[in-house]
């Protein structure tokens, strides 16, 4: 951790406020005829909650009052936590007055947390994984919590990760050329963290660290160091620092190939993969005679 300042909130911060929250919100909901069940998924469900996680709660109501709910949710919510923003679902950011069928929530605390509202009949949550129970008035929920399924594999070669870095290796000499270093320092980025990580984390057998990562390129969220071993983590930790400049940009680049291929070779060998020698090196050229840089690989 960081050693030029206290973080004296991060080492006090526990998880009594999501319990409290979690605590209260079984109170209020309960005691509403119109809620007929709520369970929370999510960190807190499966294990993994902590200090820093949000809370997931999933609300079913009486068919009758869903339409009532999908404009009033928000003053179920005040009874439950004040808020100082709520993002409604599917609706532009901004739009903070419209409502909707559940949404993102941050109190003055800055404690997340995310409802979902869906009227009775239209989920099945005994099909539901990871979740736990809160309390449930008409038989709607499994009668104890329900683990989330292992999510690792075997390792396995990531096909579409090798290509988008292999692609990035060749498509970053355009902001190269075009003397552009924040969009250069940008491509490190995004090979580290769509490829590097992705191909690190296909070592382990995982495909994400997500939970929910449908339309998201990007394996991680804001936990990866469980994922990874040590030397992985390390690893990623030796990379040169980044700062905007074609220089920074170019070591960041020639560092990211010369750790990402050779492993991408060998877990391809090492799974069955076919590892695309030919497109790796057109790329490596065009790197190479572009910018002066020798790549050892």
């Amino acid at each position: 951790m960081s050693a030029r300042y206290s973080l004296v909130g991060v080492r006090k911060a526990t998880t009594a406020p999501q319990e409290a929250f979690i605590a209260k919100t079984t109170e209020v909901l309960s005691a509403d005829d119109r809620v007929l069940a709520a369970y929370l998924v999510g960190g807190f469900a499966v294990g993994m909650g902590d200090a820093f996680s949000d809370v997931d709660l999933q609300i079913i109501v009486a068919k009758e009052a869903a339409e009532d709910l999908a404009e009033s949710w928000i003053e179920l919510i005040h009874r439950i936590a004040p808020t100082v923003w709520i993002q409604p679902f599917g609706i532009a950011p901004g739009a903070v007055r419209r409502t909707g069928a559940g949404g993102l929530c941050i109190t003055p605390e800055w404690m997340h947390f995310d409802v979902v509202f869906r009227a009775e009949g239209e989920i099945d949550a005994h099909t539901v994984v990871g979740m736990v129970p809160l309390f449930d008035k008409a038989g709607l929920l499994p009668g104890e919590p329900v683990p989330r399924p292992d999510r690792r594999t075997e390792p396995f070669y990531p096909e579409v990760t090798v290509n988008f870095f292999l692609y990035m290796v060749g498509n970053v000499v355009s902001a190269i050329g075009r003397d552009e270093p924040v969009p250069a320092s940008n491509g490190v980025i995004m090979m580290r963290d769509i490829g590097l990580v992705g191909l690190l984390l296909a070592e382990q057998g995982w495909a994400t660290t997500r939970e929910h990562n449908a339309g998201n390129p990007f394996p991680f969220t804001k936990r990866l160091r469980r994922y990874l071993t040590d030397e992985q983590n390390a690893l990623l930790g030796s990379l040169p620092p980044l700062s905007p400049t074609i220089d920074s940009a170019i070591d960041g680049y020639v560092a990211l190939i010369e750790i990402f291929l050779p492993r991408a070779r060998r877990l391809a060998e090492a799974s069955g993969g076919a590892f695309p020698e030919a497109y790796a090196r057109a790329g490596i050229s065009y790197f190479e005679r572009s910018v002066g840089a020798r790549i050892t690989v």
